[in-house]
């Protein structure tokens, strides 16, 4: 029997190594993955900054409030908001993220209509910084 041969891709930055070969090898040099990592930013004068390789398009989500699986994007914006991480001004992009992290996705189409929605409606308010763009928290009525 023939056995089918076992590769591996790994991609640092713009350089992608291949490692190839019987699988229990391969897996064994998986062991050495430090320093196969610093062999090929060497060779290839790549600055790795950060050992940890994290998925850079995924949010944290040790870095945003927990809040409840939900299938309603007004509800999802307003318990981010409601937090003590919502007391501060938020941007779309922020709210997004937060909602990502949580598990709970909505087109930025959707979630931009219903921030204008929460806002015409008195629930939210919102302004344009200079840098930042337009800004969201929670509409807290004076009494």
């Amino acid at each position: 029997m023939v056995e089918t041969p076992f590769y591996l891709k790994i991609k640092i930055g713009e350089v992608e190594v291949e490692i190839g070969g019987e699988r229990e090898d391969v897996l064994e040099t998986l062991k050495d993955l430090d320093k196969i990592v610093e062999l090929v930013g060497d060779a290839f004068n790549v600055v790795i900054e950060d050992k940890k390789l994290k998925n850079k398009n995924r949010p944290d989500p040790t870095q945003f409030p927990k809040i409840p699986r939900t299938n309603q994007c007004s509800e999802a914006v307003t318990s981010l908001l409601l937090t003590d991480w919502g007391k501060t001004p938020r941007t779309i992009g922020e709210l997004r993220k937060a909602m990502e992290a949580n598990a709970v996705f909505f087109p930025k189409t959707t979630l931009s209509g219903v921030l204008v929605w929460l806002t015409k409606r008195g629930d939210l308010r919102r302004w344009k910084d200079p840098k930042r763009g337009y800004l969201y928290v929670i509409n807290e009525l004076e009494e």
